[in-house]
């Protein structure tokens, strides 16, 4: 890995370890301030946003579904890097950023 690439997953982590709180510090918030340190630092960065599926656990049904999903994360050199939880640890409904499908994708 380069040396810009290292610096973001830097910058990453020290999000990845803050609180996530759907309504101020979501994944969207979290991948604008991700972007913004690491084009300080010199680093080219976008933040994508996507429609995309994913599977959750539905608590009043008891069971696993697939669903639409809004989410978003940083891009450094083609490489998605999450930003919004811990790698690998769940949400509420047990979805995994990591695992989430998009279907369609923007670029900013």
């Amino acid at each position: 890995m380069d040396e810009a690439y290292q610096e973001a997953e830097r910058i990453a982590e020290e999000l990845r370890r803050e609180c996530y709180s759907f309504l101020f510090n979501d994944c969207i918030v979290k991948s604008i301030r991700f972007v913004r340190a690491c084009r300080r630092r010199g680093i080219k960065a976008q933040v994508v946003l996507t429609l995309g599926r994913a599977r959750a656990r539905l608590p009043l049904l008891a069971r696993w579904a697939t669903i639409p999903v809004i989410h978003a994360w940083g891009d450094v050199r083609g490489r998605r890097i999450e930003v919004s939880r811990p790698l690998g640890s769940s949400g509420m409904w047990g979805i995994v950023p990591r695992d989430i499908q998009p279907v369609v994708k923007l670029r900013l």
